[in-house]
């Protein structure tokens, strides 16, 4: 297999180098697979998904990271002692890794998310997920970073996470009650900014009086003086109508 990594390096130049360097830079650590899956937590049209590949990407890493790592212990490729391996390394252009080999962290984070989303999303989509899965497989075994073995490893365990992870999943939502259904469905990062954000009424709206004419009045202190004023004129033009009545009658009682 090593072989004919190898031999595609060179007969394209180094071509896949780049590309499969990329590939693996998403799966470090699993970064990645993680962030997706908290994105689709926060989002109740996407809940489901991100609790299926949330559980599949634990699972995997109990597994591989925690528990086979640790107990196999298997070299890298390159760390081998293998003149001929390294030379293959260093002509894929890889960096150099410290972890164990056995098995492909990359590629069972890579599965267990590919074939949790696949189960759960959409089909019309999902199975980009896989095709990723499989691209990151590919690259591992280009960069001399991992055995087959070690890859076909992955797959196994990231696919058994996965499906593990979609089961219960299903599980959880075909079985949640009360408050915590409310929280599956209905809990959402887009209502909860609606509502941190949402216009708040000014105390200067809600003292606006409507008043009547070109006057406007911007709260109940101004209409108070707006009334004060309005009774102060009555009172004035009353005084002059009563002067003029005065003024016209007094002719009128002389004759």
């Amino acid at each position: 297999m090593f072989s004919w990594a190898h031999a595609l390096n060179e007969g394209a130049g180094g071509f896949f180098n780049g590309f499969c360097k990329f590939i693996s830079f998403f799966g470090k650590s699993g970064w990645f697979f993680i962030l997706l899956g908290f994105v689709f937590l926060l989002f109740a049209r996407t809940r489901r998904e991100g609790l299926a590949v949330a559980i599949a990407l634990l699972i995997g890493a109990l597994i591989t990271n925690i528990i086979l790592k640790n107990a196999v212990g298997r070299v890298r490729p390159f760390n081998r002692g293998t003149e001929q391996f390294n030379e293959w390394w260093i002509a894929a252009g890889s960096n150099p890794e410290d972890s164990a080999s056995f098995p492909s962290g990359h590629t069972t984070a890579a599965f267990a998310f590919g074939t949790a989303f696949t189960i759960i999303a959409d089909k019309r989509y999902g199975w980009t997920a896989l095709l990723f899965a499989f691209l990151m497989a590919f690259s591992r075994i280009y960069l001399i970073v991992h055995y087959p073995t070690d890859v076909l490893a992955g797959i196994i365990i990231g696919t058994a996470a996965g499906l593990t992870g979609a089961a219960l999943s299903k599980l959880i939502y075909k079985k949640a009650r009360g408050k915590f259904k409310s929280l599956l469905y209905g809990l959402s990062i887009t209502a909860l900014c609606k509502k941190i954000f949402a216009k708040k009424k000014s105390p200067q709206e809600s003292d606006t009086v409507n008043c009547v004419g070109d006057i406007t009045c911007d709260s109940p202190a101004d209409d108070n003086s707006l009334a004060a004023n309005f009774a102060e004129s009555s009172q004035e033009n009353n005084i002059k109508s009563e002067s003029e009545t005065e003024t016209i009658t007094e002719p009128t009682e002389s004759k």
